[in-house]
């Protein structure tokens, strides 16, 4: 088809050859624009450096759970037909697959202490896991890292705690460590452990996982352990 022209404008065969070559080095810069051009004024997002709190699963209660209460300490846990808990102490509850040799399977069970603000201990008893210089040196780990609660001993690779990002149980951040060769437990055995602080007590929540797929009786997996924290709830 013949260009056509117009009075006052220049047609195609009329234009120079500069002009011509103008022309397509504007084409040529604006076909190169980026799509996502980022709009003039607008700030670009980044990424926040601090970790992120990991928040444990609320799916609603599997059905025929059972939920343990403690109207002393204020909170409620749930847990599956399969599993008992029992008292350790006055500050301490414990939680395992019911067995019919304990002795036969698995070291797993998962426990919560209650710790009241400015506890002293009452003659013997104590609260399990907890000791006030051990938490003392968790509760001042950054997360990312690592310190044994045994340093200048043989054993203290079994006493070494890793600070991970927190978790959020009940709604609040819990402080979380993790130690994959705990203390006098089989090989493939790790602790998960939270300390979730409150108006009136610091709550330490762990357990001791398998994390070899054993499918032994008895046996925690980290799945079944953080559906059960999940269900964590503290009562007003």
């Amino acid at each position: 088809m013949r260009a056509r022209t117009h009075q006052g404008f220049l047609g195609v065969g009329q234009l120079s050859p500069t002009l011509i070559l103008v022309g397509l080095l504007l084409v040529g810069s604006v076909s190169c624009t980026p799509a996502s051009t980022q709009p003039v004024g607008q700030a670009t997002p980044t990424s926040s450096a601090a970790p992120s709190a990991t928040a444990t699963s609320e799916a609603p209660l599997p059905s025929g759970w059972e939920t343990h209460t403690s109207q002393r300490f204020a909170y409620t846990i749930s847990y599956p037909l399969d599993m008992e808990g029992t008292d350790n102490g006055g500050y301490s509850w414990t939680l395992g697959i019911k067995l019919t040799n304990p002795d036969e399977g698995a070291r797993n069970f998962i426990y919560v202490s209650a710790i009241p603000k400015g506890f002293q201990s009452e003659g013997d008893e104590g609260i399990y896991n907890y000791d006030p210089a051990e938490a003392e040196i968790l509760l001042n780990l950054r997360v990312g890292e690592s310190k044994s609660l045994r340093e200048g001993l043989d054993t203290a690779q079994w006493f070494t705690y890793t600070r991970q990002p927190d978790t959020i149980i009940s709604g609040q951040a819990a402080k979380t460590y993790e130690n994959i060769q705990p203390w006098e437990f089989p090989e493939g055995t790790k602790e998960i452990r939270y300390y979730l602080q409150a108006d009136e007590y610091t709550y330490l929540i762990g357990g001791y996982l398998d994390t070899t797929d054993s499918n032994q009786p008895g046996a925690i997996t980290e799945e079944l352990f953080d559906q059960i924290i999940a269900t964590f709830r503290l009562n007003p």
